[in-house]
């Protein structure tokens, strides 16, 4: 699809909201909930979580263990490889969980040049459902963001990464807060 075409679909669906919010009945404004998630999915694709590694990371990650030779965690790759998420969770839980907590350690490959990580997550299945946190860019060594990810609900969630001009995008699981975490 053409970016003038995905363009005409959004504006049209968020037409489409807009007479609904002005009193346009609820078949109507269901129809437009289709549409902006139908145009949201075909701008950026299905939510489908990112492929989880247990082996070595990234080479041009070995900064930001520069302080732990030989350390391992799970990791996925953001899109383009340009950031990697770090789990100390084996699954990120819905809601605010503690003992353990969803903490993720973001390694960007590219220069944060002080810029903080601004991260939009989206749920797959409801993208108006929006969460947004943001990392300064305080940490190191190397090009690091520690950071919690607490999403309201489970599914699978589209989180938009943005330092500065660079962007990634990645897909993560979340399950509910009782879930066993070993699995």
């Amino acid at each position: 699809m053409s970016p003038t075409a995905v363009s005409r679909l959004v504006a049209s669906a968020l037409g489409v909201l807009a007479l609904a919010a002005c009193g346009g009945s609820a078949p109507t404004a269901k129809l437009a909930t289709t549409e902006t998630q139908r145009a949201v999915t075909e701008v950026v694709g299905p939510c489908v979580p990112a492929a989880v590694h247990h082996g070595a990371p990234p080479a041009w990650t070995a900064a930001a263990w520069s302080d732990s030779p030989g350390f391992r965690a799970p990791y996925a790759l953001a899109s383009g490889d340009a950031a990697a998420a770090f789990f100390f969770v084996p699954k990120l839980r819905a809601g605010h969980p503690s003992n353990p907590a969803n903490k993720i350690l973001w390694v960007v490959r590219f220069p944060r040049n002080g810029n903080p990580l601004v991260i939009t997550a989206r749920l797959g299945r409801d993208p108006a459902k929006v969460v947004r946190i943001s990392r300064p860019a305080d940490s190191s060594p190397g090009e690091i963001y520690p950071s919690y990810v607490d999403l309201p609900t489970t599914g699978c969630w589209r989180l938009q990464l943005a330092w500065g001009p660079h962007r990634a995008n990645i897909d993560v699981r979340v399950v509910p807060r009782a879930a066993k975490l070993r699995s």
